[in-house]
């Protein structure tokens, strides 16, 4: 019971930290618009795919 909690607390403790690194990207304007993102998913099923979008 002791791991599994130590491990939950741990996961917890890295959620928290890649959600204040992702609010930290989007304060700063790192961000990529919806609209680039659903054309680049919506190219992988064709025969040309569009590169990543950054």
């Amino acid at each position: 019971m002791k791991q599994a909690m130590a491990a939950w607390i741990d996961q917890e403790e890295e959620r928290s930290r890649l959600t204040r690194e992702a609010l930290a990207d989007v304060e700063a304007g790192c961000i990529i618009d919806h609209q680039s993102v659903q054309a680049w998913t919506d190219s992988l099923s064709t025969d040309s795919p569009l590169p990543v979008p950054r």
